[in-house]
């Protein structure tokens, strides 16, 4: 499974495109029970995005049905997905797990449990975490 990395963008938001692949492997039964049981639930990357952005896990299913560029122009025309409320969202994604930041209480559980196989990296992030066990053999 090849998904695109935490900070690829469509429509100029980070997460995204990864959590649209997800919706449409979920959707084809392709997507791995580990990922699946983990998709938009609380504490995680997806149920911040929703959050973020005021979403439902059934906007996003909805919305992975679509193209890229028609996803693209659904998430345009959200009163929430406004410039101002994409940077903020970006700046926001790319900090996860660091102190100040959301999940920067799960970092350490996960480097301690699912990543603990990373955790001698020194990885500040989620999405540090993320690529650095997706790059993985």
């Amino acid at each position: 499974m090849k998904l695109p990395r935490p900070t690829d963008t469509l429509a100029g938001c980070i997460w995204l495109p990864r959590i649209l692949a997800k919706a449409r492997l979920l959707a084809s039964g392709r997507l791995p029970a580990e990922y699946e049981g983990r998709f938009c639930q609380p504490s995680s990357v997806d149920s911040e995005f929703l959050t973020f952005f005021g979403l439902s896990r059934e906007d996003i299913v909805r919305a992975a049905g679509l193209a890229d560029d028609e996803a693209a122009l659904w998430f345009a025309s959200l009163a929430s997905a406004g410039d101002v409320q994409i940077a903020a969202w970006n700046h926001v994604a790319v900090n996860l797990g660091r102190p100040g930041f959301p999940l920067a209480e799960r970092l350490p559980v996960g480097l301690s449990t699912t990543y603990r196989h990373l955790s001698a990296r020194n990885l500040e992030t989620v999405f540090s975490v993320l690529e650095a066990d997706e790059e993985a053999p």
